[in-house]
């Protein structure tokens, strides 16, 4: 990759930018195992301008985008819940998938939310790269639950215990 990617937090003023680059990923990402009108529906209300706006003013999500050179590629978003923060969206464009960008994207929230002891992320059980990307990085299988997006659908629930890499970091130091 030419260019040197970085991520920013961003405001509602820019709330556009997640809700145009969901318009971009999710058919792609979900084409395989959502219905496409389920998924236009989906998109339609997870990423209205309005509900990412209640999202971050009503229940304290923080979000980051990612971009490389002049081009935002991706996002994050996230929040605190007792000393736990949740991944609530990570998103990134497939041409720029593999690459390290959704990784540098959770650590950037790791980086916000320093007091946390785990971080959770809900994945479609049947989203087998998203399973994948999340096995990959250090987060296991904590439970299944039905999903609360998509009707008839099941969603793993995935924990990366934070501590346990803090106590590593600590003996190797």
């Amino acid at each position: 990759m030419p260019n040197t990617p970085n991520s920013r937090a961003i405001s509602l003023d820019d709330l556009d930018i997640v809700r145009d680059l969901a318009l971009q990923i999710w058919p792609k990402s979900y084409r395989s195992t959502i219905a496409p009108d389920q998924i236009d529906s989906l998109v339609s209300h997870l990423f209205d301008i309005e509900t990412l706006e209640q999202d971050m003013t009503v229940r304290g999500h923080r979000f980051w985008v990612m971009r490389v050179g002049r081009c935002d590629v991706g996002f994050v978003s996230a929040h605190m819940q007792d000393s736990r923060i949740w991944i609530t969206k990570l998103c990134i464009l497939p041409d720029f998938r593999g690459f390290g960008l959704a990784k540098a994207l959770i650590e950037t929230v790791q980086s916000h939310f320093t007091e946390a002891d785990d971080l959770v992320i809900c994945v479609h059980k049947t989203h087998v790269p998203a399973v994948d990307f999340c096995l990959r990085a250090g987060f296991d299988i904590a439970r299944e639950i039905p999903s609360n997006i998509a009707q008839g659908f099941t969603d793993y629930v995935m924990r990366k215990d934070l501590r346990q890499a803090q106590r590593r970091e600590v003996r190797a130091a």
